[in-house]
């Protein structure tokens, strides 16, 4: 059984969990649902239920021997107490951050370009990849392509493999820079249809015909192997 229960179930709204620690990290639960911030993906919103009054979450903390959880609620080692996530929020990163696999998916697929930084909003998302040639043309036809691919309703699905597996198939890492921390050993994979398949411990939506289609924002030239699109959903 895995503490961090988001790594297999991102839809999970409310858990109750028993704590089984309290320390200078954080609060660790047996389970928990708040994710913390990674891979460009922010942390969760959310509170910690005690006798029907709610605590807010301050901080989410994701070490090599689980993630501890920071707020004042007034827990005791033992005790069982109900997380909440905000969900909205939550959803909306979760949209966002398959959106960017598809559109790494689009990248790599034309140019075979990893992506060199990334991060994901609640409203908009954007990655930037080590391409030399690029503009705004060349950015919405990237964009026109992501939208074929959701409309054609991909399942997304996770599953799990050792370190050595992942690291000895270059196509399942995209970053420019190896991001896994050296401590995991069992790598998360997501999986779109037949589109992607890239190592990644972030949160994403079930089937592609949850997204709304995408417009292009903007496109910046940051710079050598920085070539940044920003998306949003419509």
């Amino acid at each position: 059984m895995r503490q961090q229960l988001y790594l297999e179930d991102s839809y999970c709204q409310e858990l109750q969990s028993t704590v089984l620690d309290i320390e200078e990290r954080g609060i660790k639960f047996e389970q928990t649902i708040f994710y913390p911030q990674g891979g460009g993906q922010p942390e969760d919103k959310g509170v910690i239920v005690v006798d029907g009054t709610e605590y807010p979450v301050t901080g989410i903390k994701s070490t090599a021997d689980g993630t501890f959880i920071k707020s004042d609620a007034p827990l005791k080692v033992g005790n069982s107490y109900d997380q909440k996530i905000e969900w909205d929020y939550r959803y909306q990163l979760m949209q966002h951050h398959t959106i960017l696999h598809i559109l790494s998916a689009v990248v790599w697929d034309k140019f075979q370009a990893k992506v060199t930084g990334g991060t994901i909003y609640h409203d908009k998302a954007r990655l930037d990849f080590d391409l030399v040639e690029f503009n705004k043309q060349l950015a919405q036809e990237l964009v026109d392509e992501v939208n074929r691919i959701i409309a054609d309703h991909h399942q997304v699905t996770i599953q799990f493999v050792d370190r050595q597996t992942a690291e000895s198939d270059p196509e399942l890492i995209r970053t420019k820079v190896n991001l896994l921390p050296a401590h995991v050993k069992e790598i998360r994979l997501v999986k779109i249809g037949n589109v992607d398949i890239q190592a990644d411990g972030g949160l994403h939506v079930n089937n592609t015909s949850e997204l709304n289609s995408v417009t292009l924002v903007k496109t910046e030239n940051k710079g050598k192997g920085r070539k940044r699109i920003t998306v949003s959903m419509s």
